[in-house]
């Protein structure tokens, strides 16, 4: 049935349209082949055009898919982009973690818990990332400070910041 239909398609009359819809021709941006009847559209929608090319803000390079990229054209240059540099919640510079644990043992300073531990802003305001500011918690006594348990763990973190600025 095969040798059927391998004569067939040998024999068959083409029209005379389809062989224009065979035929290739390179897009004269990229290079890419394709049919007479697509080159145009092909051409004009084309990331190496000139009226549809945008560079990548990181690397520079033509952007393939210019309309969903956001300006970069990979992930390695969108995590470049988007996920470095001092306004990048992801930034380690100057968080008040890293400046915590830059001036504080990484423990909470209640229990000695090492493996989890949170930064509690001694004064509430989030703005104030002063070294006496940032006290070393683990969760659950940083609950504490937040609740009706504040009492619990209040003097041991007095205590702490007045030994602390002592020793500064």
């Amino acid at each position: 049935m095969l040798l059927c239909i391998n004569k067939y398609m040998k024999n068959r009359v083409t029209k005379p349209g389809l062989i224009a819809m065979s035929q290739k021709k390179s897009c004269k941006h990229c290079g890419k082949e394709t049919t007479l009847g697509n080159v145009k559209k092909h051409e004009d929608a084309c990331y190496l055009n000139p009226i549809n090319l945008q560079e990548c803000v990181i690397c520079k390079s033509p952007i393939k898919n210019y309309k969903t990229s956001k300006g970069t054209c990979s992930k390695g240059c969108a995590n470049k982009h988007f996920r470095s540099g001092e306004n990048n919640g992801n930034f380690r510079g100057t968080r008040y973690s890293t400046i915590c644990f830059h001036h504080h043992k990484k423990e909470c300073i209640v229990c000695g818990e090492n493996n989890i531990v949170t930064v509690h802003h001694y004064d509430h305001n989030h703005n104030n990332n002063e070294p006496e500011n940032l006290i070393p918690l683990c969760p659950t006594h940083h609950q504490y400070v937040h609740s009706r348990f504040k009492e619990e763990v209040q003097p041991i973190i007095e205590e702490y910041i007045t030994e602390w600025r002592n020793s500064v």
